[in-house]
């Protein structure tokens, strides 16, 4: 093998990632010298690092080997969001566009035909309507009426997102303070997408879903989207804006606290009340009722508050994130679609079980097990089913003897 040409590639994918030797260096827990060295050619690559190394630049194996692969519009707007990113954002990126990549072959090797992309309902909001405080809004009254959901708060958003032909992902991007809480694209042929930062609370998912339907409803006409909280241009403003007015209407704020028999809110308990009635973090929440008016006295006893520890003495379920499970199932990972047609690869033998793992990322028992061992539980309970269903027409024909 020519070490040197591998490490001309190597240097090509780091620099298509955007990221220097240094970030690079600390994912693979190797010193920056020492990737420098792979990169001139005058050290050899195991290859362990060499897979650890494709799949953070978000590249095929075959790429560093000399293949040329097509950058698509997509993937490059992609690459382009990541120059102003963490480290962290540039490695979950690619990540994202490795996922990407994997559901394309998924439809191509199970002959599945791509969705049709459904026309946007609303046309995309103009920079000076942005601008303008009503019209985030006026935005989330439109899209709620647009999909008849009423006031009632919305209890499984992603599952919603889903069933409107939106695929999302959850991709880790990093805990830092400036990480990225979620991105949005338009793929040509899978439609829009949406990535949340996995390492989010699991209260906080819900609103930065909400920001993700404020741009594929409104900001469609952009190729690619990198949103964080707290960021103060028009449209992560807007986005930010339609998601408190989308999950928490005025109305049903209202409604709501008629029900808890306060007309403003004072203690802590009454916003984690409320934050979880809602489904959003109590961050959101406070914030939320900071709109409305709907607070009383002091700010400061209700902003210094461990709400998840308050929560849970309210007997309330900790979160997964509370918890601290380290890595979510492959179902909040991953697009329902994504799942389906893995499985369906493996049993139509289109593609080798260990590939379908490692596209889900999950090891190849938990795999067998999924397909194999949840298919006999489903059988033995079918099984079990029927000897009861004839125990008790046994049991009948035998009290009218």
């Amino acid at each position: 093998m020519n070490y040197e040409i591998l490490g001309q590639r190597l240097r090509v994918a780091r620099e298509r990632a955007g990221m220097t030797q240094t970030e690079a260096a600390q994912f693979i827990d190797v010193t920056s010298a020492a990737l420098n060295q792979y990169e001139s050619g005058k050290r050899r690559v195991d290859a362990l690092s060499l897979e650890r190394l494709a799949r953070l630049y978000g590249v095929p194996l075959r790429f560093l080997f000399g293949e040329e692969t097509v950058k698509s519009d997509w993937e490059e707007a992609l690459r382009l969001c990541s120059k102003t990113i963490s480290a962290s954002g540039k490695a979950g990126i690619g990540r994202l566009i490795e996922k990407v990549y994997a559901l394309e072959e998924l439809y191509k090797q199970t002959d599945t035909p791509f969705p049709e992309l459904p026309h946007p309902p609303f046309a995309s909001l103009t920079d000076s309507l942005l601008k303008e405080d009503g019209t985030a809004v006026l935005a989330a009254q439109r899209a709620r009426s647009h999909y008849n959901l009423g006031i009632a708060p919305l209890g499984d958003l992603k599952s919603f997102l889903q069933a409107q032909g939106l695929l999302v992902f959850a991709i880790p991007f990093g805990k830092e303070e400036n990480a990225i809480s979620g991105l949005f694209f338009l793929h040509p042929q899978l439609g829009q997408i949406i990535a949340i930062n996995q390492d989010n609370a699991d209260t906080c998912r819900s609103f930065i879903l909400a920001q993700g339907l404020a741009y594929s409803l409104y900001l469609h006409d952009r190729s690619a989207t990198v949103y964080r909280q707290g960021d103060k241009n028009y449209s992560q403003i807007f986005a930010e804006r339609f998601a408190c007015y989308f999950m928490i209407p005025s109305e049903a704020l209202q409604e709501r606290l008629h029900a808890l028999k306060v007309k403003v809110v004072s203690h802590p308990i009454e916003v984690v009340h409320l934050s979880r009635y809602f489904g959003v973090s109590y961050e959101t929440m406070l914030y939320r009722l900071e709109q409305e008016n709907k607070i009383t006295g002091s700010q400061v006893n209700l902003k210094n508050v461990q709400a998840a520890v308050l929560a849970r003495h309210l007997g309330y379920s900790p979160s997964h994130y509370e918890l601290q499970q380290r890595f979510p199932s492959i179902e909040e990972r991953l697009p329902r679609i994504f799942i389906e047609l893995a499985y369906r690869a493996v049993e139509e033998d289109k593609l080798s079980l260990r590939r379908v793992a490692e596209m889900l990322g999950i090891s190849d028992i938990e795999l067998e097990e999924r397909l194999y061992f949840e298919d006999t539980e489903d059988d033995e309970s079918e099984e079990e089913g029927s000897l009861v269903e004839e125990e008790q027409k046994l049991n009948f024909i035998t009290s009218h003897l």
